[in-house]
This record gives C-alpha cells, structure tokens and sequence, in this order.
C-alpha cells in the first residue's frame, strides 16, 4: 500500500511540472490559434517579413555577390552565375568578372577570357572570346579600351573585336571593387526572396511547430504523448481516489 501511495504521489509530482509546461503551450496555442481565426481581419496573408533570421528559419537566403563594381550610379555585381546591372539579371556566366567599364554609353564587363557589351538597359549586345591572353583587369585612357594581362602587360584596342596592340601608358582607368547601393540591394533581395514570408504563414507554423522543421514537429509529438500521460494518469489517479471514498 505505501508503496502505491509513493507512486501516485511521484505521478502527481510530475503532473504538477509537466502540466505547468504543456499550460503555457496551451497559452500560446491558443494566442496563435486566435490570430489563425482573424487572418483576414488583420490582413496577416498580405503582411510579409523579411528579416534574415526569418528567412533563414525558412531557408531563403540571399546569396552574398561575389564582384561588385560601382560606375557612378550604376553597379555590375555578381552573384554566384548570375550577373545585374543594377537590380536587373543581365546574363549567366560561372566564372569570375574582373572588371567593367563605360565605353560610349555602353558598359563592356570583362572576365578572365570573355568580354561583354551592355546597353543601359541591361541587354546584352555583343561578346568576344580573348584566347591570346588571360584577362587580370580593364580600363579605359582616352576612349580606348585597355586590358591588363597576367603578366601585368597592357593592350589596347578600339573595340572588343580589335587586334590587341601593346601599350605601355600609366596614368589609365582601371576598373575598381565597388559598394552596392541601398536601392540596388533592395531590389536584388526582392529578387531573390521576394517579400519575404507572410506573417499568416509565421504564425501558421509557430502554431503547429513546423517552423523549426523535424525538431518542432519531434517537440510537438512529445507534447501530445504527454498530454495522452496526463489524461491517461489523471483518470487513474481519480479512480484510485474514488475507491478511497467509497470505502470510507
């Protein structure tokens, strides 16, 4: 008998703790399930987030640029294949751009072995594969076009199709690392991720745990055994003092 009577006291013990815990996820199951209610109300399906722990909890991350060059107000940035003029994707290309330049209202971008011709507008005009040489940066002296080669030798031309002739000029415009702009950033991580994740959505998943994928859903399914204890050992529990009051 003492030793059922130490059980049952070990039960409601646990009952006292596990109960306190599941109440306060009961609270916010129901604070949740509340805003569920009036999503439409309160416009939740139109409210987006788009703060990066946010996406990150979603997996929608933008990816970092891995070139960025600035020509006044314009900026030629890569990310990952992808290449923008501003915040408009222009075209693919794997490998690395080394640098861009203004050449009669037009930009020429330039990678290790290629070279591009972009209108204002983002469209690509022509392209020109440099075999004879691996291209380390481009610039400009007096409307020319200069290319620096590994071996830090330089070449001239008129255009990207031009028989390249050496120079040895100093004073020239070479392209340079840029800062992308607040605006152009924006709009680039717009493309990427959109607006970002409706706060319906958020609260959808705070609700049903899904939001911290299999550990929420693993939490939530614990939750719910123990629930199944709580009632399971409540009813038992009140059995055994139903008996009690029987035999008294």
């Amino acid at each position: 008998m003492k030793k059922k009577t130490k059980i049952i006291k070990k039960i409601l013990s646990f009952h006292l703790y596990v109960g306190l815990g599941i109440s306060l996820l009961l609270i916010h199951l129901s604070i949740t399930g509340i805003f569920l209610n009036h999503t439409d109300d309160l416009d939740l399906n139109k409210t987006y987030i788009s703060s990066e722990w946010i996406l990150n909890l979603y997996g929608l991350n933008v990816p970092k640029p891995s070139k960025i060059f600035t020509l006044q107000q314009d900026n030629i940035s890569q990310f990952d294949a992808e290449v923008f003029l501003n915040n408009k994707p222009i075209f693919l290309f794997d490998s690395e751009l080394v640098g861009v330049i203004k050449y009669r209202e037009n930009f020429i971008i330039a990678a290790q072995d290629e070279l591009f011709i972009v209108n204002q507008s983002g469209e690509l005009i022509d392209k020109q594969k440099i075999l004879s040489f691996t291209i380390k940066s481009i610039g400009k002296y007096k409307e020319k076009i200069i290319i620096k080669d590994e071996q830090l030798n330089k070449w001239v031309g008129e255009s990207i199709s031009d028989k390249w002739a050496p120079i040895l000029k100093d004073n020239i415009g070479w392209s340079k690392p840029g800062m992308m702009t607040p605006l152009n950033k924006k709009d680039i991580k717009q493309y990427f991720v959109g607006n970002g994740i409706s706060l319906e959505q958020i609260i959808l998943d705070f609700h049903s745990g899904a939001i911290f994928k299999k550990e929420g859903k693993l939490f939530f399914d614990l939750v719910s055994l123990l629930l199944i204890f709580l009632s399971v050992s409540g009813i038992w529990i009140w059995l055994i003092k139903m008996k009690k009051k029987k035999k008294i």
